[in-house]
This record gives structure tokens, C-alpha cells and sequence, in this order.
């Protein structure tokens, strides 16, 4: 299960409503059918049967307690966000759960409140390769100047870490400060898409600010590596193409929107929030915070363009985004790739620097895409799990 529960419920809330202003009451009701009012319970209160996507590590439903614990928090005053939602608010979970097109139902006991509203990365891609640039020692041209937010120019603490644990940290903050960079690339040319296919300005706009983002992601990155090296890292030329291509149509422009935004960016944000909650080195903590909101952003964006592209495209260009969404929920059955992991005292010091194992980035892209992703997926009638819930989750019963 995530750790930073509030950040998973704050995305989905954003999210939803970046992609339209009745989605994040849908999610309350998850499943089609699911959302039907039963008898009166008692003065002011009502007996409702409600379902959603989460479930536990083995892909089980919830029990009650846990169920009731999900329920009240899915949604949040909005902060004066003008998005209105249903005014209930979930009391009690009266029975335990019953499978329904792939979602977990509760009867539950609602009562009428005052609410009046809810509150791994883009990759740079070439024939279905991600590129990114090589690196090489370097001046600190791409190192992180300070900010107001703190999150630049502070050094980690290497007084307790080994030189294997050093070099570890190196080689992983490097592979993402490479990643990082690639994505200014990726930025780049979404822009270029969006204005080859007539997206409105604001779009145009908020593409140019993320590639921002990303290269502030890439200073902290290799900035990070630098400390842990012990000597400054940066990339060499980017390996750019002489003729880069660009989406041919809407169907390509909102699928590629929804593998390298909706799911990737969205995957990555909530991975950052978690790297967050593991580590405790505040030079560390400071950069990951910082990731974790810009790569959130980065996420309503693509979500924002899919709806766009939607309603510009129709019906093709909604099916090539739901076979996005159909790949991603079927990844969901796929083993772990193979590889040593560190282990014991070793994997406790790598984690309070932002490390991750292997096995711990895919459990966390798991659960991202199984408890964020799909969930808006469906609550935005872009993916029905019917299809693909046997492959999808393991079997358990109710």
C-alpha cells in the first residue's frame, strides 16, 4: 500500500477535476449501476451501495474498517476551486464487500453535509525507444542554484554512507537526472504537437512551463549525483534526430498524451511522493518534494489534454486512448524483472537518500497505476476493467 495516502487522495481530486467538472464526484461511483439509493435509514441518513477500484496487496477488497477509512477520505474541501460535488458524507460501512464489474461495493449509510466541492516520468521517444542524452563530467552548468523553496543548492549527508552506498545513490540520481533531461526534449516536442493540431493556448502554454520544470529536475538530479560522486556530472549533446515526428492525428497526440502523461507522469508523481515519505536526508526530501508537485501538474496536464483531444477528436480518438489504459491495467499481472537487491542496513541507508529497489519501484508503479490511474481512468468512462480483470489483479473473493 502507498505510505503518503493524503498526496495519493489530493492527485486523484486534481486530476479529475483538470479533466472535467463533474469527474470527481463519478469516482464515488465507480462502477456503472453501483450508485443506486436503497431505503431510508434514518432521519437525514441513507443506505447507498458504493464501489471503487482499490484493493490490497493480493488484490482483494477491503474489509470494512479500511473500506470506511478509504471512503471518508476520497474527496476534500477544494480550497475555493468552483466544482461541485455530491453533499454526502460516508458514516458507516454496513457490509462487507461484493465484486461488481471488477469493482469492490459496500452497502454504506450516507448523510447529507455542507461541501460544496472535492478537493514514471515523460520519456523522449523514437520508434518506440526512450532516448536519453550520455553523461560525461561537467561545470555546473546543469547543477541546482538555490530557491525560495529550498530545494537547490542544499548537500546531502555522506558522513554515515559507505563508498559502495555512495556510488549506488550516484548511479541511480544520475539515471534520473538523465531521464529528466530527456523529458525537456519530450516537452518540447508535445508543444509542437499541440500546435500542429490546434490545441488552445493555455495547453501550449502550461507545455513550455513543464519543460521548465524539467530542467530544474534535471539540475537536482545531476546536482545530487555530483554530491554523491563526489565530482560534477551533467549530459552530453542530447542525440537528437535531424527530423523529429510529431503526432499525426489527434488519436496519436491523445495516445501518446495518455502513456507519457496520464500514466507515466501520474505513475511518476506519486513514485516522488513516496521516495519523499521514505527518506529522511532533508537535502534529499527538499528536491523530491519539489518533483512530486511539478510531475503532479505535469499529470492534470495530460489529463486536461486527453479531454481536450476527446472533444476535438470524438470517438477514434477516444478508443486509441482507452487501448492506453487497457496496456497499462494488463501490466498490472506482469513479474518483476530479475536483479540483486541490496539488502538489511544497506537497504535502509539507500532509502533515506531516495533510493528504490527494483522490486520497490515496481510494487510502487503497481500500486500508482491500480489505486490512481485506473480509478480516474474509469471514473472518466476512459477504461472498464471488465475486460481485463483477470489479468489485472489476482483472483479473491469478496
Amino acid at each position: 500500500m502507498l505510505l503518503d495516502r493524503s498526496f495519493r487522495r489530493t492527485l486523484i481530486a486534481r486530476l479529475l477535476q483538470s479533466a472535467g467538472p463533474s469527474a470527481a464526484a463519478a469516482l464515488l461511483v465507480a462502477a456503472q449501476g453501483c450508485g443506486e439509493a436503497a431505503a431510508e435509514a434514518e432521519a437525514g441518513s441513507a443506505q447507498e451501495l458504493r464501489c471503487f477500484d482499490w484493493f490490497d496487496e493480493l488484490g482483494a477488497c477491503l474489509d470494512r474498517d479500511a473500506a470506511l477509512d478509504e471512503f471518508r477520505t476520497i474527496h476534500q474541501p477544494c480550497d475555493g476551486k468552483d466544482v461541485e460535488l455530491e453533499k454526502v458524507t460516508i458514516v458507516s460501512v454496513e457490509s462487507d464487500a461484493t465484486r461488481r464489474d471488477g469493482a469492490c461495493c459496500y452497502e454504506v449509510i450516507v448523510e447529507e453535509n455542507t461541501l460544496d466541492c472535492a478537493a514514471v516520468g515523460r520519456p523522449f521517444s523514437l520508434e518506440g525507444h526512450h532516448v536519453t542524452a550520455a553523461p560525461r563530467p561537467a561545470e555546473a552548468g546543469w547543477l541546482a542554484r538555490a530557491t525560495a523553496s529550498g530545494a537547490g543548492g542544499q548537500q546531502p549527508s555522506l558522513a554515515d554512507l559507505t563508498d559502495e552506498e555512495r556510488e549506488t545513490l550516484a548511479g541511480g540520481w544520475l539515471r534520473s537526472a538523465l531521464e529528466e533531461h530527456a523529458s525537456v526534449a519530450s516537452f518540447a516536442r508535445f508543444a509542437l504537437d499541440l500546435m500542429a493540431h490546434g490545441a488552445p493556448s493555455s495547453l501550449v502554454e502550461a507545455a513550455h512551463i513543464a519543460a521548465l520544470d524539467e530542467v530544474g529536475h534535471a539540475r537536482l538530479g545531476f546536482s545530487l549525483a555530483a554530491a554523491y560522486r563526489g565530482g560534477p556530472v551533467g549530459p552530453a549533446a542530447f542525440p537528437m534526430p535531424p527530423a523529429v515526428p510529431i503526432a499525426a492525428d489527434l488519436a496519436a497526440l491523445a495516445r501518446a498524451a495518455a502513456e507519457e502523461g496520464c500514466v507515466g507522469e501520474t505513475v511518476a508523481a506519486v513514485i516522488a511522493a513516496e521516495q519523499r515519505a521514505r527518506a529522511d536526508d532533508p537535502a534529499v526530501r527538499a528536491a523530491l518534494g519539489v518533483i512530486a508537485e511539478d510531475e503532479a501538474r505535469h499529470a492534470e496536464l495530460a489529463w486536461l489534454t486527453v479531454a481536450w483531444a476527446i472533444g476535438a477528436g470524438g470517438e477514434p480518438v477516444r478508443r486509441a486512448v482507452a487501448e492506453v489504459f487497457e496496456a497499462a491495467a494488463a501490466s498490472l499481472g506482469r513479474p518483476p524483472p530479475p536483479g540483486a537487491e541490496p539488502g538489511g542496513g544497506r537497504a535502509a541507508a539507500l532509502a533515506a537518500h531516495g533510493h528504490l529497489t527494483v522490486a520497490e519501484a515496481r510494487a510502487l508503479q503497481g500500486a500508482a497505476l491500480a489505486q490512481v490511474v485506473l480509478p480516474c481512468a474509469r471514473a472518466l468512462g476512459l477504461w472498464r476493467p471488465a475486460a481485463a480483470a483477470g489479468a489485472a489483479r489476482p483472483a479473491a473473493s469478496a
